[in-house]
This record gives C-alpha cells, structure tokens and sequence, in this order.
C-alpha cells in the first residue's frame, strides 16, 4: 500500500473515531433527556430536578459544540475530496441544521440556571418537547451527512483496497 493510501486510511480512521464519540455523546443527551421527562429506568439517578436539566443543558452545549466545531468541519472537508457534489450535499445539510441549533442555544439560555428553571418550570414540558422535536430533525440530518459523506468515503476506500 502506497504512503497516499495509508494516510488517506489514517485520516479516515481517524474521523470515523471522532464521529463514533460523537454519536456515543448522542447516545448520553438522549439518555438524560429522557432523564429530565421523567422517562423511567434510563439512567436514573436521585439527582434533583435542577440538577438533571443543568447536566442536560451542558451536554446539548458539548454535543452541539462538538458537531459544528469538529465533526461536520472534518466531514466538510472530507467531502471535498470526494468527487461529486459531496462538499454542496455537505453544506446544504450543515445550513438546514442551524434551525435545531437556535432552539437548542435558546433552551439552554432559557433553562442554565436553577432560578430560570424555576421561573419556567411550568413551561419546561413544552419546551422540551420543541426541543425533541427539532434533535429528532437534527439527528436525521447529521445521520444523512454521515451516512452520504463518511460512509461514502468508505466504500471508496474498500473498492480502492
């Protein structure tokens, strides 16, 4: 295998252990989202209610952080080596995601904070459920930039080896 060949494979083991972190990451907001409705036996713990939103709100910020500031820049990047239309495909997606990101920014201002918590708590339940709704959105649209980039990729590189 030539030197091009094994640092084309290292850069993409290297993205697929990112996306792989991230995706667990994903794994653990779910789990604490299902946490803070009240969703029993998905890691529960006797940690107050203030608590349970707070950790919630930090993961949401990481999990977004991570996605735009690591994994969609290296996808991006990995899609303009790809041939096709992979980097527009990419950059589509990454602008439909900024809708999700916006709820999810405003929740976290709303809910950082114990005395916001409790200021909103009665608004809590609606929230969170416009939240779930635009993460369910969010996650569909990061599965497709996954699935039609990195993947892609690949496939690429099997057919190459």
């Amino acid at each position: 295998m030539g030197t091009d060949r094994r640092q084309t494979l290292a850069h993409w083991q290297r993205i697929e252990g990112l996306v792989q972190e991230w995706l667990r990451e994903r794994q653990q907001l779910l789990a604490l989202l299902c946490n803070v409705r009240g969703i029993r036996g998905v890691g529960e713990q006797p940690v107050p209610f203030e608590s349970r939103i707070q950790r919630f709100c930090e993961t949401l910020m990481d999990y977004i952080s991570a996605g735009y500031f690591e994994v969609y820049r290296e996808l991006a990047r990995e899609a303009r080596y790809l041939t096709g239309d992979h980097a527009e495909l990419a950059m589509s997606i990454i602008r439909r995601l900024e809708e999700s990101t916006d709820e999810a920014l405003a929740f976290n201002e709303d809910f950082d904070s114990p005395e916001h918590i409790q200021a909103q708590r009665d608004v809590l339940p609606k929230r969170l459920s416009r939240l779930l709704e635009k993460l369910e959105e969010r996650f569909a649209l990061e599965d497709q930039l996954i699935v039609s980039i990195h993947q892609s990729n690949a496939t690429a590189q099997r057919v190459v080896h």
